[in-house]
C-alpha cells in the first residue's frame, strides 16, 4: 500500500515538472520535409565507412546521461544525430528511429545552461559513460570523424558523458584537451552554444564492428613513447574471487569470474609471466605495458580493450564464457594479433549471458599456448 503511494506520488511529481518546463521550453518535434536552416549536416566517408557530421547554429543538447540524446535546432527540431537506445535483451541496447527519442513525449525537463562558444558532442550512450572499451571504441574516435571536416582548435569546450574514470581525463589530455575544457553531462543535461557539432556513431552502435581506421586513430594518438621491455608476457589478473562466498556460489551466478584464478596466476607466474591489475597502473603506463607484450592472457573483459596497443603479431589468449561476445578478437584481427579463445560454460547458469563463473583447466591454456608458439610450457 505504501510503495503504491509512493510510486503514485512520483508520477504526479513527474507530470508537474515535465509541465512546468513546458512553459519554459517549447516541446521540441520532429522536422518537416522542409530544410532546416538552422542545422548543417556534412557527409563524408572513412576507409569506405560513411559518416556525417551535424552543426547546429544555437542549438540545444538534451540527455539522461544514458538512454536518451536529443539535439535539438534553432527551429525546435530534433535532429537525426539524436540517439534514442532501448533495451532488447537482460543486457544490451539499441538506438531506435527518432521518433522514439523521449523529448518529443516529455520535453527537456531540465534548466539549460548557455555556452559561450562552440561544443563538440562526445556523447555515446549505452555504456560510454563509464565502460573502458565503450570509451575507446565509441567516444574518442566521434574526434577523428570531426577532425575530417574541421580543425579541434574552433571548439570551445568539449561535451562528454563523463570524467569520473582517470583514464577518460588522462586519454583526452593527449588531445590537447583539459579539464577547463570539458563539460560533463552528468553536470549539465541541458545546454545551449553558439555552435554544436555531433557525429555519427563511430561504429553504428556495434561495438563488436569497431572499425580498423578507429583503431589505427587510438594507436597515432597514444603509442608516443617507449615500452617497457619486462612486460613482455603479461596475465591480466581481475582478482575477483575473494569476493565470492563459495558457501552461496548462487548468488553470484551473474559474476565473471576465473574460479581457480589463483591456480592460474602460480602457473602463468612459473612460465615468467608478469601477473598485472591495468587499474593499479596509469592510462600511459598500461599503453607501455600492452605495446611492449608478445604475449597477453587474459579473461573477456574491458580491459582486453588494451590488445588495440598491441604492436602486430602479439599473441593472445582469451578466456570467456561462451555467450561472451567477440569484440576483442575481432580488434585482434583487424590490427593483426594471432589470437586464441578458451570458451567456457558456467558453472552455474548465469543470468547475465556474457558473464558466469568459470573453471579453466592449466591443461586449456598450456594446449593454447603451444599453438601460440609458446617453448616450455
Amino acid at each position: 500500500m505504501i510503495n503504491s503511494i509512493k510510486k503514485k506520488i512520483k508520477i504526479i511529481y513527474k507530470t508537474i515538472i515535465i509541465n512546468f518546463f513546458y512553459l519554459i521550453y517549447k516541446k521540441p518535434t520532429i522536422k518537416n520535409k522542409k530544410k532546416d536552416d538552422s542545422e548543417k549536416i556534412y557527409d563524408l566517408k572513412i576507409d569506405k565507412n560513411k559518416y556525417s557530421i551535424f552543426e547546429f547554429q544555437y542549438g540545444r543538447i538534451y540527455t539522461d546521461s544514458n538512454d536518451t540524446t536529443a539535439y535539438i535546432t534553432a527551429n525546435n527540431n530534433i535532429s537525426e544525430a539524436s540517439l534514442q537506445y532501448r533495451k532488447f535483451d537482460f543486457i544490451n541496447s539499441k538506438n531506435q528511429k527518432i521518433s522514439n527519442n523521449e523529448v518529443l513525449k516529455n520535453g527537456t525537463p531540465k534548466l539549460k545552461k548557455k555556452i559561450n562558444g562552440n561544443i563538440l558532442s562526445l556523447i555515446s550512450g549505452g555504456a560510454s559513460r563509464d565502460n573502458f572499451t565503450h570509451w575507446f571504441t565509441d567516444v574518442i574516435p566521434r574526434i577523428k570523424i570531426y577532425q575530417q571536416k574541421f580543425n579541434l582548435k574552433r571548439i570551445t569546450k568539449f561535451y562528454v558523458p563523463s570524467i569520473k574514470y582517470k583514464f577518460q581525463l588522462e586519454s583526452l589530455s593527449y588531445l590537447g584537451i583539459n579539464k577547463q575544457d570539458i563539460i560533463t553531462s552528468e553536470d549539465y543535461k541541458h545546454i545551449e552554444a553558439n555552435k554544436i557539432y555531433a557525429t555519427t556513431h563511430p561504429c553504428f552502435h556495434k561495438p563488436t564492428s569497431v572499425k580498423r581506421w578507429s583503431l589505427k586513430y587510438l594507436k597515432k594518438i597514444y603509442i608516443n613513447s617507449k615500452s617497457l621491455k619486462k612486460y613482455q608476457k603479461i596475465f591480466i589478473d581481475r582478482d575477483q574471487f575473494k569476493l565470492l562466498d563459495l558457501d552461496n556460489l548462487k548468488k553470484y551466478a551473474g559474476y565473471r569470474v576465473l574460479m581457480n584464478e589463483n591456480d592460474i596466476r602460480n602457473y602463468l607466474s612459473s612460465i615468467g609471466f608478469i601477473i598485472i591489475k591495468p587499474e593499479n597502473f596509469s592510462f600511459s603506463e598500461q599503453i607501455k605495458i600492452f605495446s611492449s607484450a608478445k604475449y597477453v592472457i587474459g579473461l573477456y573483459g574491458a580491459a582486453m580493450m588494451m590488445l588495440a596497443f598491441c604492436k602486430e603479431k602479439t599473441k593472445v589468449l582469451e578466456i570467456k564464457p561462451q555467450k561472451g561476445g567477440n569484440e576483442f578478437k575481432n580488434i585482434s584481427k583487424l590490427i593483426r594479433l594471432k589470437h586464441k579463445q578458451i570458451i567456457l560454460k558456467p558453472i552455474i547458469k548465469s543470468p547475465t549471458p556474457q558473464n558466469g563463473l568459470l573453471i579453466c583447466s592449466i591443461d586449456k591454456i598450456k594446449k593454447e599456448l603451444k599453438f601460440l608458439g609458446l617453448k616450455n610450457v
